[in-house]
């Protein structure tokens, strides 16, 4: 099939019914020109928009967050627009890029993002006018109910379309972009439609140039949005430290935290668990061993089977990872999942022998993700089992050491994604005497520079 803007498959029938719906919108509302239009008054808008456009923050999930909100919300309630003339072409040119004008986002992205706004901006119209004739004069209520409406049908629009396409494009659940991207910001984004509001009425009743003044509290609000996706960053910046932190103390399971978080995330979203509990399954996912860093390197890194003194050290490790993170706010809701990661569905696990449902459900998932993938990966030690062994040992022990609902989601996810859903990492293990070395070697550096002293 010839397609023009190289759209990959997977959208195209979603960008180019978006497309299809704005040219239609763009059509309507341009032709017949209406009379007496105020380029000044339309460049204005176009111009404030431009300016917000150009301070896009980047938000976990795919989506691009914007304050652009305020002014094409603006422009809808300003009387002295021809609207929706006017809404359409300001929300069409004034949410222009500058990455968009320097090509770094392909075709079909830019006239998507644009015909998003159009859309959106449409829609909020389409709500002012036809509660027009409900909103009596000097009614506060229905003023506020009208802003509200229009509110709503711009950011549904805007936000169901942005984040459709993520969705499509990174075969994501659509319940999860939303819970990475939206969620937090939401309501940092729906308090942009009343300062939208107020601009126009400042523009109409003051005049144009005290609407400018409104860029400081937009500005701040992008500076919000900012700083949400940074402080967001760098948390799982430290997750991924902390989770890296578990590989360098014990190298022959490299990369095995990353791949029981995203087994656990992919046997809870099948459970059809709410996606912000997901989240912290697959945090506690990734960090679930992190009390092996207070575990002595002689039991971690035993070649051969621990006995039952050394046993009993081992199966701390739980409470040292509880203890690590229950310091931090933002990792607390993880202590429990990691806390009861090894306790078995019959209660023979530890370190508190919970039973059945007493056991947390991030914890029931954690521990048949942790099993399935130790398994199936190589180990310094021995060789993987492989998919369908893996599948039989967890069958034998459900009931016993898994819950059995747990077991059963994993294998229909498995039978919809195929055995190799969840590729070991390319990463290699580290090499035990890579470890010793450096040991040594960190060993004797103070020696080395008290040596050069002087």
């Amino acid at each position: 099939m010839f397609d023009p803007f190289h759209v990959p498959a997977k959208v195209r029938w979603l960008v180019y019914l978006v497309l299809l719906a704005a040219t239609a919108v763009l059509v309507t509302a341009s032709f017949p020109a209406p009379a007496g239009i105020d380029l000044g008054r339309i460049f204005f808008w176009v111009a404030i928009t431009f300016a917000l456009a150009a301070l896009p923050v980047r938000l976990p999930g795919g989506i691009v967050a914007h304050t652009t909100t305020a002014p094409l919300i603006a422009a809808v309630f300003d009387a002295g627009l021809p609207n929706p003339f006017a809404i359409v072409w300001v929300a069409l040119i004034g949410t222009i890029e500058i990455r968009d004008l320097r090509r770094q986002i392909p075709l079909w992205g830019t006239l998507y993002n644009r015909a998003n706004y159009v859309l959106a901006t449409f829609a909020a119209w389409v709500a002012v006018r036809l509660t027009q004739d409900a909103v009596r004069p000097d009614d506060p209520l229905g003023t506020v109910a009208q802003i509200a409406l229009a509110g709503l049908a711009f950011s549904f629009v805007n936000m169901i379309l942005a984040v459709s396409l993520a969705s499509l494009r990174t075969d994501t659940p659509f319940g999860r972009v939303w819970a990475l991207s939206i969620s937090n910001v939401l309501t940092g984004l729906v308090a942009l439609v009343p300062l939208g509001w107020l601009m126009a009425e400042i523009a109409v009743k003051v005049g144009l140039w005290a609407s400018f003044m409104f860029m400081v509290p937009l500005y701040v609000a992008r500076f919000s949005f900012s700083k949400y996706a940074e402080t967001r960053e760098l948390f799982f910046g430290t997750v991924s430290a902390l989770s890296q932190a578990i590989d360098a103390k014990d190298g022959f399971t490299r990369g095995h935290a990353d791949r029981v978080s995203r087994i656990a995330g992919a046997i809870a979203r099948e459970m059809h668990v709410a996606e912000k509990q997901i989240e912290q399954i697959e945090l506690a996912g990734l960090l679930h061993d992190i009390g092996k860093i207070g575990v002595e390197d002689r039991i971690l890194m035993k070649p051969m089977r621990l006995d039952a003194d050394e046993q009993e050290l081992m199966r701390r490790h739980p409470i040292y990872g509880a203890s690590i993170l229950e310091p931090s706010a933002a990792l607390r809701p993880l202590v429990q999942m990691v806390l009861y990661h090894h306790e078995n569905f019959d209660g023979s696990g530890y370190p508190e022998g919970l039973k059945g449902e007493d056991i947390p459900l991030g914890s029931r998932i954690i521990i048949v993700a942790d099993a399935y993938e130790a398994m199936t990966s190589d180990r310094i030690y021995r060789k993987a089992i492989g998919h369908e062994k893996a599948m039989d040992q967890l069958n034998k022990y459900k009931g016993i050491q898994f819950d059995p609902t747990i077991v059963r989601a994993l294998e229909q996810l498995l039978q919809k994604r195929g055995p190799g859903a969840f590729e070991v990492s390319d990463l290699p293990p580290i090499n035990y005497e890579t470890l010793a070395e450096l040991r040594r070697r960190l060993a004797r550096e103070p020696i080395v520079r008290d040596a050069h002293a002087g």
